[in-house]
């Protein structure tokens, strides 16, 4: 009986102890947390426009002031080179954007962007790389996917680069291919018309053989660089299936027009910020969450240079 009491008592004990693991915390005393300006911005001598991304974070106790997390009433200003200027808000593309003809980016040059609002005021700065990778060779062949709507044709390529010798250097190849391809036009099949248009296609890497479209140079200055394979679908000539069944399809084929490919000698900082980003991305439920690299004062994200070479094949 002694024993029954004893227990008894030790289980209320337990009980009693768990409940101060539990505390209520007064919402005075949480930390304030704001939302913040988040900027996005990559320049290179061979880019066509300066693209500046401002949204706005969601505060970590709230809501964002904003339905929307674009910012669409901040000064964005770059300066570099002596020069400075406003970059204005293009409301079609949601983006702060201005032609290269206004504002050239030079290689080797150091440029800072500043980004305010009402309330919020940032900046970051970035030197755009002072020379670009040599692509030494390419391979471009045709593969044949098949899926539930037929087969699905694909191009791959891969290619190879020269190190830039004598300092460390951080890559990212890209690919992309525009396609002239038919889409219709009418409503049902007695009036359907074939209208072709253009498109630009980007490339997917296949990283399981170990090689990534990020790479580095540590420990490997002056060798001879391989991509991962690159793989681009080209449009279906799969067109329309009618509640019957029926399908119909294009009478012309898609036709490759160009492939462009490319290998940027970036900036650590760019190299970082995609790679943080890349992880995060994992979807091996076993990861552990990695902080996104972040170099813009006073807020969140990146401000960073990158030197592009740059081969286009044109069958």
């Amino acid at each position: 009986m002694k024993n029954n009491i004893l227990f008894f008592l030790l289980i209320l004990s337990g009980l009693s102890s768990c409940d101060t693991l539990v505390t209520e915390i007064s919402p005075d005393d949480l930390p304030g947390s704001t939302s913040k300006l988040v900027v996005q911005s990559f320049i290179s001598p061979q880019a066509a426009r300066i693209n500046v991304v401002v949204t706005e974070s969601i505060p970590l106790f709230g809501e964002s002031s904003s339905g929307n997390s674009v910012v669409k009433n901040a000064i964005v200003k770059i300066s570099g080179g002596g020069k400075e200027v406003v970059i204005p808000y293009d409301s079609t593309s949601q983006l702060y954007s201005i032609d290269k003809a206004k504002f050239a980016i030079v290689a080797s040059e150091t440029y800072k962007l500043s980004v305010s609002d009402a309330q919020r005021s940032v900046t970051a700065s970035c030197t755009v790389p002072a020379n670009q990778a040599t692509i030494k060779s390419y391979v471009i062949d045709t593969a044949y996917i098949n899926r539930s709507n037929g087969l699905d044709t694909a191009l791959t390529v891969r290619m190879t680069w020269q190190d830039i010798s004598g300092e460390t250097n951080y890559y990212r190849v890209r690919a992309n291919m525009d396609v002239e391809f038919s889409v219709l036009e009418g409503n049902s099949p007695e009036n359907f018309e074939e209208k072709r248009v253009r498109t630009r296609f980007s490339f997917r890497w296949d990283d399981d053989n170990g090689r990534s479209d990020f790479q580095n140079d540590i420990n490997l200055d002056g060798t001879s660089f391989t991509s991962p394979l690159g793989r681009g679908f080209l449009p279906s000539t799969l067109m329309y299936i009618a509640s019957d069944g029926t399908r119909y399809y294009a009478k012309q084929k898609p036709k490759l027009i160009a492939l462009i490919i490319e290998v940027n000698n970036t900036e650590k900082s760019y190299y970082d910020y995609h790679k943080t980003l890349e992880q995060n991305e994992d979807d091996n439920p076993f990861a552990e969450p990695v902080l996104v690299y972040n170099n813009i004062e006073g807020g969140l994200g990146c401000f960073a240079a990158y030197n592009n070479r740059q081969v286009i094949y044109r069958p």
